[in-house]
C-alpha cells in the first residue's frame, strides 16, 4: 500500500491543542520529545505541507506513531507508508492502531491532575477509573448510581464533565454550578439524580476555568460521547457498562 491516501490526510491536519491546565506541559514533553526520526519527519512535512503540526512517538521496532490533531496512525521508520484504520499483527491478531491509541492515551492519562477532577474515592482503592460524563445523558445518570457500589469493590471514579453545552449555555450552567458546590460529590448525586442542582448554589471563575479545562481534556482525547470510560491501560468502552463488566474488565487489566 503506497504512503496512505494523501486527501484524506490533510483534512486532520490542525494546530495540536493541549489545554496547560490539564495536562501537565512537563509530562508531556517528556512524552513527546523523547524520541525523533528526522527521516520520517522530513517525509510527512513534504507529504502534509510545511504548516502541518504533527508529533512522532517510537512505537515498536517496525513502526513509529503520529498524532495529527486527535488521530493516532502508524508510519514505517523510514517514511515510506503511512497507515490509518486498522493494522493487523497476524500473530497477536491485535490491531496496532489501537494499542497505539491505548498507549497515547496512558500517557495522557498519567498527566491529569487528578485535583482538578470530580472525585469519587474508594477507601480500599485497588483500581481507578476515568469517566467522560454528562448531567443531562440518562445512560451517564444509570451510570452514576453504580458509583457507590464501585466504590466499596475499591474503584475510584474520577469525572471529566463534558457537558452538551459551551460556556454559557445551561448545560455548562448546570455543571459548573455541581463542581462549585459545597459538597460537588453531593451536588452531583442530587444532578444526576433529577437533572437538576440547587439554584443557591453559585459559581465562580475558578470552577467556570475547571470545567472549560475538562472539555478542552475531552478534545485532547478525541471524545464527544458520553458516558465514555477509560481504563488505567488507555482502553476505552463507549457507553454503558455493568458494575460486573467493569469489574471483569478491571481484573483482566
Amino acid at each position: 500500500m503506497r504512503a496512505f491516501y494523501t486527501l484524506s490526510i490533510l483534512p486532520l491536519i490542525s494546530s495540536v491543542f493541549v489545554y496547560a491546565n490539564i495536562v501537565s506541559a512537563e509530562a508531556s514533553t517528556q512524552y513527546l520529545s523523547a524520541y525523533t526520526n528526522q527521516v520520517l519527519d522530513k517525509k510527512l512535512s513534504t507529504l502534509l505541507g510545511p504548516q502541518a503540526k504533527f508529533e512522532i512517538t517510537q512505537f515498536n521496532n517496525t513502526f513509529d506513531r503520529i498524532k495529527i490533531d486527535n488521530q493516532i496512525l502508524l508510519a514505517s521508520k523510514d517514511g515510506q507508508y503511512l497507515f490509518w484504520g486498522k493494522v493487523i499483527d497476524t500473530s497477536s491478531r491485535a490491531d496496532l492502531i489501537e494499542l497505539a491509541n491505548q498507549q497515547h492515551r496512558q500517557a495522557l492519562v498519567a498527566s491529569i491532575p487528578r485535583e482538578k477532577l470530580l472525585t469519587y474515592t474508594a477507601k480500599k482503592e485497588q483500581h481507578k477509573l476515568t469517566i467522560f460524563t454528562d448531567i443531562d445523558c440518562p445512560f451517564c445518570r444509570k451510570l452514576h448510581t453504580q458509583i457507590k457500589d464501585l466504590n466499596q469493590q475499591g474503584v475510584t471514579v474520577d469525572y471529566v464533565m463534558l457537558p452538551r453545552g459551551k460556556a454559557g449555555s445551561v448545560a455548562f450552567i448546570k455543571t459548573v454550578n455541581a463542581l462549585c458546590a459545597a459538597n460537588p460529590q453531593a451536588a452531583m448525586d442530587s444532578a444526576m439524580h433529577n437533572g437538576n442542582v440547587e439554584s443557591s448554589t453559585q459559581a465562580n471563575q475558578t470552577c467556570v476555568n475547571n470545567l472549560k479545562a475538562q472539555q478542552a481534556l475531552a478534545q485532547t482525547f478525541g471524545f464527544s460521547a458520553t458516558p465514555t470510560i477509560l481504563f488505567a491501560n488507555g482502553e476505552i468502552v463507549p457507553g454503558l457498562m455493568t458494575i460486573k463488566e467493569i469489574l471483569n474488565k478491571l481484573n483482566t487489566l
